[in-house]
């Protein structure tokens, strides 16, 4: 094996948010080395699992009795991995759980130590290891610490004045690495469009397809991005909450708009049952399912909320024939983007110039738990983005369109990683 190109692998996630963030990370050192990262090489994965689309839980310490049956798994996934590199990465990137707050600091330092001592014991070389937007942590075995700005506190800047050490391994950005860009949500959107012409014979789609034209055509569009609950009591995103987004779609529709709902995977069930059934028999207003579907019994326990189970099941298993219409419903001209509050998507619409809206009332998110959610409202409204109810309310009066916002656009902190870590590399050598 080759150790002289700078490749990068990461650890799989199931999680789409996170996984998004080490997309954008392969992507800018892919930009910035003009090298290309093979897909299959991108991910480390638990034995039994060939693809990270096909991962259901997470590789945790926490989840484990002690450090040495972790590092049992975790090596064994590694010589797996190992058996068919051609050139050993020398970057090892993991993304922090905002949702395991309390744990996932030491989650973070045990997996780089593991992976520290693995190339230490084959004889692999260095491995530079980073997490991405992470809470400040005195990582051990952690060499790059990205922490997106809104994540620091009051007393966390204060140690990072106070420790030189710790500040030369930070690096601070506004918004989070991802893997967004204007060229994608284009590319997404001629893909789409070419998926909705075909499915128009198939019969079995015709209320789909038939609603899903109705927004295609109407000239000012709303696209709502619901985010929702975490393991913990931090976050509160209820049926309450689905209500009043609700109204505020209907209101919008009032005023000349085609609104979708879009879940995700921490989209509580029941409030995915209820917006389903809401929206079903309004022809301006859609409901589309971007959610997991159970496949076994054991998807459907309570322990795997992130993925879909309850009455539509079938509904949706036919809606994924047109596939995850996120984000390219957001290459229409005169479309706005409406991300909740607990949610960190809206850094990525602000960075791809997409008229963002941010909704904080309705939802309760604990401010002293999860703080970081609350500072990036502050941080990009008004700037970069517009309070929902702002919007709502200037758009019942004075008929506001998405095209009239003119949001500045959020400078991308891909590169400045790329650059950080290569820089960082290339001074040990």
């Amino acid at each position: 094996m080759e150790t002289t190109e700078i490749t990068a692998f990461a650890l799989g996630t199931p999680n789409v948010g996170y996984l998004n963030q080490l997309y954008g990370a392969f992507r800018a050192l892919s930009e910035l080395l003009g090298t290309s990262q093979k897909k299959e090489k991108m991910f480390l994965l638990p034995k039994g699992i060939s693809d990270v689309s096909d991962l259901k839980d997470t590789v945790s310490f926490s989840k484990y009795a002690d450090y040495d049956s972790f590092k049992a798994d975790v090596y064994g996934m590694l010589d797996v991995y190992f058996q068919s590199c051609d050139v050993v990465p020398r970057v090892f990137i993991t993304a922090y759980d905002q949702t395991e707050n309390e744990r996932d600091g030491k989650n973070i330092d045990a997996i780089c130590r593991v992976i520290k001592e693995y190339y230490q014991d084959k004889k692999l070389g260095d491995v530079f290891t980073t997490v991405l937007t992470s809470r400040l942590h005195k990582y051990k075995y952690v060499d790059l610490i990205n922490i997106p700005k809104h994540l620091l506190t009051f007393t966390s800047r204060i140690r990072l004045l106070q420790d030189s050490r710790l500040r030369k391994k930070s690096l601070i950005t506004i918004g989070t690495i991802n893997n967004f860009s204007r060229q994608v949500i284009q590319e997404k959107n001629k893909d789409f469009l070419e998926v909705l012409k075909t499915s128009k014979a198939d019969e079995s789609l015709n209320e789909i397809v038939k609603k899903l034209e109705h927004f295609v055509n109407t000239p000012k569009k709303a696209v709502v991005c619901l985010g929702g609950r975490v393991e913990g009591p931090e976050i509160v995103f209820n049926i309450s909450y689905a209500k009043k987004l609700c109204a505020d779609a209907e209101k919008l529709v009032h005023n000349g708009y085609a609104v979708a709902f879009v879940n995700g995977p921490r989209t509580p069930n029941d409030v995915t049952d209820f917006l389903y059934e809401r929206v079903k028999n309004n022809p301006n207003i859609l409901f589309h399912n971007c959610k997991k579907i159970a496949e076994d019994d054991e998807d459907r326990m309570p322990k795997r909320w992130r993925i879909y189970s309850g009455p539509h099941e079938e509904d949706f298993k036919n809606m994924q024939k047109i596939g995850n219409i996120y984000p390219a419903i957001l290459g229409f001209k005169n479309t706005l983007v409406v991300h909740t509050m607990d949610s960190y998507a809206s850094c990525e619409t602000a960075n791809a110039a997409v008229p963002t809206a941010i909704s904080s009332k309705g939802i309760h998110v604990d401010p002293d738990v999860r703080y970081d959610c609350h500072n990036l409202v502050q941080l990009l409204c008004p700037k970069y983005a517009i309070d929902w109810d702002e919007f709502v309310h200037i758009t019942s009066h004075m008929k506001i369109e998405p095209k009239a916002l003119n949001p500045q656009v959020l400078s991308s902190p891909l590169r400045v990683f790329a650059e950080a870590v290569v820089n960082r590399i290339n001074a040990r050598r």
